[in-house]
């Protein structure tokens, strides 16, 4: 089944048809055939829903009952029971539940078809309440014809009031409709999300009056979609994945919703076959870099939607070199949420398309990411792998030293992982050597890193300290673990990553044994003064 899954999804299949195909091939109620398609445990999922939910805790009993019904043994699943499910597995809750369609073709059948293969088009159902379902559901809001169901104009109102109006009650009467029954908090986080990415537009100013009208043109036109419009999209893109660096996720978000919903238009419009390729690979790109920053503000649900939805994207552009940049960083993903074998997984698949690429760097990122995974089983799995997934850290973080040596300036790969320096693979190994416990490498690695990082990134210079931090709390040399924590706070000020706020948790959690000394005590009231509040660890 592992094999299966990676086979399928590498052929770009949606959890839909990987799980349909499980169906029919191990006989197993659609429930079921879900987990399995995504390689989960019952004792996974029960975990990824209670941490979602801890108000309402979910058991594998429970949960077995759920995948054995209809048979005997089993029992029926709420609804509300498979929507947070459809949620989990990144499908419609209607997909969870078996049974004969006894719907009859129409002649509007043709219009759910998706016009792009490869990218997500809006269900006709509910979306989800990731952020991953906001877009969605923005775009699967018809457009309102003037002259439709909406009251008779008022005559002494100006043509584009009474149009706005309209609009006004056409959103207010479908968003009413969508939210029956929702939760209060989960509505207002949805309607907080689409007022943000509804915001986005502004962000454009930047663009001067002939490249906002050719955009504006490009996007209405089906046939003025041209190399030029691409350029620009790409250079927007280009420029706030350099801001994100500096400003975090949050200051982006907006222009990158943006961004995503002006390509989605232009792949539905005619064009030439070597531009509708490009456009693909630049809606893939999109889509990765959008998983990035669901995965810098915590939402690692979203992340990894994003991530599908850009790998079956780049598959569909036959685009090796974002093929396996999308996989290096849903490796990174797997790893950091606490999954390091899917980790290990996603970093070969990413060496496999780096090298059919023929980019060095991006074989040199692979390895990067591997060695991270290869650490995260040692450090999960000690007792038992230590001595295979040693050599194995090593063997990676070597070979991704050579190829980062061996990448010349015009490397294939070099645009998209510009960011990937020496001193980014010297933090790697200050991490690596904390899960191999040598904490005296792990401190020289990381004041190295943090001495070769520019300014420009305060994330990876944040990381620098927290591992310092992390190894000087392994020496035990506690007043020094903790000044490096307080710069880790100061750095958040600047880039207020989630991620970074959640790794500070799980150091001061590291930290509770010394709890009552001067430093510790210290320690929490600058945490405080910087705004830092720790929340729960992930450990």
């Amino acid at each position: 089944m592992d094999a299966l899954t990676a086979e399928l999804s590498g052929r770009g299949l949606t959890w839909r048809e990987i799980a349909t195909d499980y169906q029919i091939r191990f006989k197993l109620t659609p429930l079921r055939s879900f987990r399995e398609a995504h390689r989960y445990t019952q004792a996974k999922v029960v975990a990824l829903w209670n941490a979602r939910w801890p108000d309402d805790m979910l058991n594998e009993r429970r949960l077995r009952a759920w995948e054995s019904w209809p048979g005997p043994a089993g029992n029926e699943p709420p609804l509300s029971s498979l929507e947070r499910l459809a949620r989990l597995y990144q499908c419609r809750a209607g997909d969870l539940v078996g049974g004969d369609d006894h719907g009859h073709p129409g002649r509007h059948d043709s219009a759910r078809h998706s016009p792009m293969p490869g990218v997500d088009q809006p269900a006709p159902t509910q979306p989800s309440l990731s952020p991953a379902g906001v877009a969605s559901f923005l775009d699967g809001l018809p457009a309102l014809a003037p002259g439709g169901t909406a009251d008779p104009p008022d005559r002494h109102v100006p043509a584009e009031a009474r149009l706005r109006e309209q609009e006004f009650g056409y959103l207010v009467s479908a968003l009413t409709q969508w939210a029956d029954g929702m939760k209060r908090r989960d509505l207002l986080g949805v309607i907080a999300a689409a007022a943000a990415a509804a915001s986005a537009s502004p962000l454009l100013a930047h663009l001067d009056e002939s490249e906002l009208e050719r955009l504006a043109l490009t996007a209405r036109s089906r046939s003025r979609v041209d190399t030029a419009a691409v350029d620009h999209v790409e250079a927007i893109l280009h420029h706030v994945m350099r801001q994100e660096d500096s400003l975090g996720p949050q200051a982006v978000m907006e222009t990158v919703l943006a961004q995503q919903s002006l390509v989605r238009r232009l792949l539905q419009a005619s064009a030439a076959p070597g531009l509708h390729r490009r456009l693909m690979t630049l809606f893939a790109d999109i889509s990765r870099f959008m998983g990035w920053l669901h995965f810098n503000a915590g939402d690692f649900a979203g992340a990894d939607h994003y991530y599908g939805q850009a790998l079956r994207a780049a598959h569909e552009a036959d685009d090796d070199l974002m093929s396996s940049y999308i996989l290096a960083q849903r490796s990174h993903l797997a790893t950091w949420t606490g999954d390091p074998r899917q980790g290990v997984e996603h970093a070969l698949g990413a060496l496999m398309w780096a090298q059919r690429g023929g980019s060095d760097i991006l074989v040199a990122y692979a390895q990067d990411v591997g060695a991270r995974a290869y650490a995260g089983v040692l450090r999960r799995e000690r007792a038992r792998a230590q001595g295979k997934d040693y050599g194995r850290c090593r063997t990676a973080m070597a070979a991704s030293r050579t190829g980062l040596a061996a990448s010349c300036a015009d490397d294939p790969g070099r645009r998209l992982v510009y960011f990937f320096e020496p001193n980014l693979l010297t933090l790697t190994s200050a991490l690596c050597q904390l899960d191999m416990l040598n904490p005296g490498q792990a401190i020289a690695d990381a004041e190295e890193a943090i001495a070769a990082t520019a300014e420009r990134f305060p994330r990876n210079r944040a990381f620098g300290h927290l591992y310092l931090s992390r190894a000087y709390t392994q020496k035990r040399e506690i007043a020094q673990a903790c000044a490096e924590l307080v710069q880790v706070a100061r750095l958040t000020g600047r880039n207020r990553s989630q991620r970074v706020v959640t790794a500070v948790t799980d150091a001061r959690v590291a930290l509770s044994p010394w709890n009552r000394t001067d430093a510790v005590t210290g320690l929490d009231e600058q945490l405080r003064d910087y705004g830092v509040v720790i929340g729960r660890s992930r450990t």
